[in-house]
């Protein structure tokens, strides 16, 4: 039996270990299980566990109590069966030798009656082990009556063999093994019961392993693998841009946690998204706006620069720039800075409206008073909107471009810069097509100065020589020329002087450079000359209101006023004529040549007059209408009207 215990305590010692594990895995388990208020607060935290990880470890921790039961129970079994087996085996022993005591004290062998008495005391001492150790019942006589019946079975054992204790014996032997076998049968009941007992702990702990086990899979598939689940085709949908996934519902454990925090982070996602597709959208409408613009100020730069700059051009840029901007009608106005007004060089608007719109304003509310303007200025005037930028570029200050601003509509800053931007490339086309203009002007009267020399020295020169001639022969003729001769020889001394004169003017006129100081300033001097020649006076009106006149125009206008004056001069025996000039803001240009001479025949000057016929001319080329007629008050008068294309339209 003493072995048998120590067999115990070193298994003990063995699981002593993993029992302490145990233990610590369940610290959660009140200190004093028999407190009935700590163990409901207990029950209470792990039945309300959140955590999937303390469920899973409480989950296991009772599997493995469970099957440390089993196992501890089982092996309590096989050391007490191991221990009955050998008391059975005792019991068995101490029977034998009490007939073994028999016979040796029939026989009188006393030497192996005493070696069997002892060991009959020794095995006979430790019955009383067996209530202690839990092998009988605590209430079992028999190993009592086995301790009380031996000293007398004993003594007669030792006694001398005789009849009457023959007969004793053969009584008390059959007794005693009676309770001896009454002690194995005790063990052998307590033997079957406990196996017994541990086949329905086996049978429990075995049913409580497997249904913990199957709580712990449904478990698992509830609160770990479908939320897995949810959360994986979750993250699947957002991966493909499926923000409005979300996880519902929401298991109370880590994973509800992580399914909580994964719904925050796809609402952050599905609003930075969000903001990101705005922006993106905003981006790219600013770099189609921007793109645009580049476009505008592109195709603005080229219609400028690849081309000679005409009306249609910058109406043409007035109406993109109206189309991209979204802007109101835009006029460009140019002017001299020593001018009082401008000029309204193209315009999106009707011309008559332009012309209201200007005669109602004012130049002064674009250019102001003073000094040119430098800056983007916004006017208000009624319901009138208007912002004004200064055309300045090429080093040169040409004017305004104004426009209007739609109702409802402010300047943006964005608008302001483009406009900036446009105005500068318009400036400097401007200053280059009036340097254009400028070297076209002097290559005409280069050109004209170059025929006039070369009539000078060739034609003049020889018309000189034959009135030198013609005066010779007329000196040398008179003494003995007939009439007619002398008519003849006068004659052609008239036409010599004639052509002659005519080519002197023609000369002046070829001379004439229009170019080099304003075109007003060039007729008040052909005036003077005229007024000189004539000896009578002759009035000049001129109303040509800032409008510039191309190299072409002016000459051929000042040429046809030249003619008109010679005309008065040879043919109107006047003393009164007056040459009036003016344009109106419509670019239509009219001149009216008047006097009180004679005035024009009874029949229509035709084209047989060299004169007039090389005005009709000069007026087909102005693309003007041309008119002769008579004065109420009597004389001649010579009108022409024609619109201007001004040194910006195409020749």
């Amino acid at each position: 039996m003493v072995d048998d215990h120590l067999v115990g305590n070193d298994l003990y010692n063995a699981l002593k270990l993993p029992m302490n594990l145990f233990s610590r895995s369940l610290s959660f388990l009140p200190a004093r299980p028999w407190s009935l208020p700590g163990l409901r607060r207990r029950i209470g935290r792990i039945l309300g566990l959140r955590s999937l990880r303390q469920r899973l470890a409480l989950s296991l921790a009772l599997l493995f109590f469970l099957v440390l039961l089993g196992v501890l129970s089982a092996w309590r079994m096989t050391i007490h069966s191991s221990g009955e087996a050998r008391l059975l085996n005792h019991t068995a022993a101490l029977r034998m030798l009490v007939w073994r005591l028999e016979v040796a004290h029939l026989t009188g062998n006393r030497k192996t009656q005493e070696e069997d008495l002892r060991e009959c005391d020794s095995r006979l001492k430790t019955l009383p082990r067996l209530v202690e150790d839990g092998f009988l019942p605590a209430d079992s006589p028999w190993p009592i009556l086995l301790l009380q019946t031996w000293p007398d079975l004993r003594a007669h054992l030792e006694a001398p063999p005789d009849p009457v204790n023959q007969r004793w014996l053969a009584q008390a032997l059959p007794a005693f093994t009676t309770l001896i076998d009454q002690v194995a049968h005790g063990l052998e009941q307590d033997l079957e019961s406990r196996i017994q007992t541990l086949r329905w702990v086996q049978g429990a702990l075995l049913l409580g392993a497997l249904l913990l086990t199957l709580s712990i899979i449904l478990h698992l598939q509830r609160d770990f693998f479908i939320p897995l689940k949810v959360l994986l085709r979750s993250a699947q949908a957002v991966q493909n841009g499926q923000f409005s996934a979300r996880i519902s519902p929401q298991p109370n454990n880590e994973l509800g946690e992580v399914g909580n925090a994964f719904n925050a982070m796809v609402e952050r996602l599905s609003v930075l998204y969000e903001g990101l597709e705005q922006r993106v959208a905003e981006k790219t409408r600013e770099l189609q706006h921007s793109n645009h613009l580049l476009q505008l100020l592109y195709r603005t730069a080229t219609r400028l620069t690849e081309q000679d700059l005409t009306q249609e051009i910058l109406l043409e840029m007035l109406v993109d720039v109206e189309r991209a901007l979204d802007l109101g009608p835009g006029i460009v106005c140019v002017r001299r800075e020593e001018d009082s007004r401008a000029y309204p060089l193209a315009t999106t608007l009707p011309e008559i409206e332009r012309a209201a719109l200007c005669e109602s304003l004012g130049c002064s509310i674009c250019f102001g008073a003073g000094r040119p303007p430098t800056a983007i200025s916004e006017h208000h005037v009624g319901e009138i909107h208007l912002v004004s930028i200064p055309l300045t570029g090429g080093g040169q200050w040409q004017g305004v471009m104004p426009f209007q601003i739609l109702a409802g509509n402010t300047l943006q800053t964005w608008q302001a810069q483009i406009l900036q931007t446009l105005a500068g490339h318009v400036a400097t086309a401007l200053a280059n097509a009036r340097r254009t203009e400028e070297r076209h002007r002097l290559a005409v009267y280069e050109e004209r100065a170059v025929i006039a020399r070369e009539l000078h020295d060739s034609l003049a020169q020889s018309l000189s020589y034959l009135k030198i001639q013609v005066s010779l022969l007329q000196t040398r003729l008179e003494p003995k020329a007939t009439p007619e001769l002398q008519a003849t020889v006068e004659e052609l001394k008239t036409g010599l002087n004639s052509a002659y004169r005519e080519l002197r003017e023609l000369l002046t006129t070829f001379r004439l450079t229009p170019g080099q100081t304003p075109f007003t300033e060039e007729l008040t001097s052909v005036v003077q000359e005229a007024r000189r020649r004539c000896g009578f006076d002759i009035l000049l009106e001129q109303r040509m209101n800032n409008l510039e006149l191309g190299a072409n125009e002016e000459i051929h206008l000042m040429r046809l006023i030249r003619e008109a004056l010679i005309n008065i001069e040879r043919h109107a025996k006047a003393t009164w004529a007056r040459v009036t000039l003016e344009a109106n803001s419509l670019r239509q240009v009219e001149l009216c040549i008047e006097d009180n001479g004679q005035g024009w025949p009874a029949t229509t000057p035709s084209g047989g007059h060299f004169g007039l016929t090389i005005m009709r001319e000069r007026a087909a080329f102005l693309k003007g209408v041309l008119n002769f007629d008579t004065r109420p008050a009597g004389g001649a008068r010579i009108t022409l009207t024609f619109i201007a294309l001004t040194p910006y339209a195409a020749h």
